[in-house]
């Protein structure tokens, strides 16, 4: 795994950019070609985005090594987690709701845990896990699964967060809005899906590129302007 979400190591990434919700070889292509690290593959079936076995596998074919697969489940057992790691070739899961404490330890790859944020002092408050990556996203529409809300965080909770540990941004980021985010919070990396889609599991290939030359874009100003 280029990142180790246990650490949160950026693998020389200064921002890791992440697609997630892809389920075409054609999206894995586009964002790859881009260049994204990080291709999200959503194993939660009632999700619109959820990518059925056939599918996930040719994206995996697709992929080959040159982005990290990172699987997305909603209160996962290890051994679910760990199946879909052998099968997918998963470089880590990526876990909603509610979790056993003991999964990261449990897991034969590193556990990235969201945390769905609705007021910025419960933000900088939420027991963290220590040194682990970990994803801030949106607050979720009553009785709707906790990823891909679409919902924004104001960037200046994030940023408080972001200061004290290495986080991944996700939360309405689209192409237009993705450099400012990352100039404000300054985050480990980034993370993009539903403002990718022509409608809810239909990604654009063009709205992916542009998200992650835009990320890329930023990045590189950071080196630029490191404050």
């Amino acid at each position: 795994m280029r990142c180790d979400g246990r650490r949160g190591a950026r693998c020389g990434a200064l921002v890791i950019v992440k697609v997630c919700g892809v389920r075409s070889p054609e999206v894995a292509e586009a964002a790859i070609d881009a260049g994204a690290d990080w291709i999200g593959l959503m194993l939660v079936p009632k999700s619109s985005r959820w990518v059925d076995d056939a599918a996930a596998l040719a994206v995996v074919r697709t992929v080959d090594g040159r982005a990290d697969l990172v699987g997305v489940f909603v209160e996962p057992s290890a051994a679910e987690c760990d199946a879909a790691a052998s099968r997918y070739r998963l470089a880590a899961v990526q876990v909603h709701g509610r979790f056993d404490p003991n999964l990261a330890t449990d897991c034969s790859v590193p556990v990235i845990p969201v945390f769905n944020v609705d007021d910025g002092a419960a933000a900088s408050t939420i027991a963290w896990p220590p040194d682990t990556l970990v994803m801030l996203d949106g607050m979720p529409e009553r009785g709707a699964l906790p990823g891909g809300t679409g919902h924004r965080i104001p960037l200046q909770w994030a940023a408080d967060v972001a200061r004290h540990r290495e986080i991944l941004l996700a939360g309405g980021l689209g192409p237009d809005d993705v450099a400012h985010a990352i100039a404000t919070v300054r985050p480990a990396g980034v993370d993009a899906s539903s403002r990718l889609e022509h409608r809810p599991g239909e990604k654009d290939p063009e709205l992916v590129r542009s998200f992650v030359i835009a990320a890329r874009s930023a990045a590189a100003q950071l080196r630029i302007d490191p404050r």
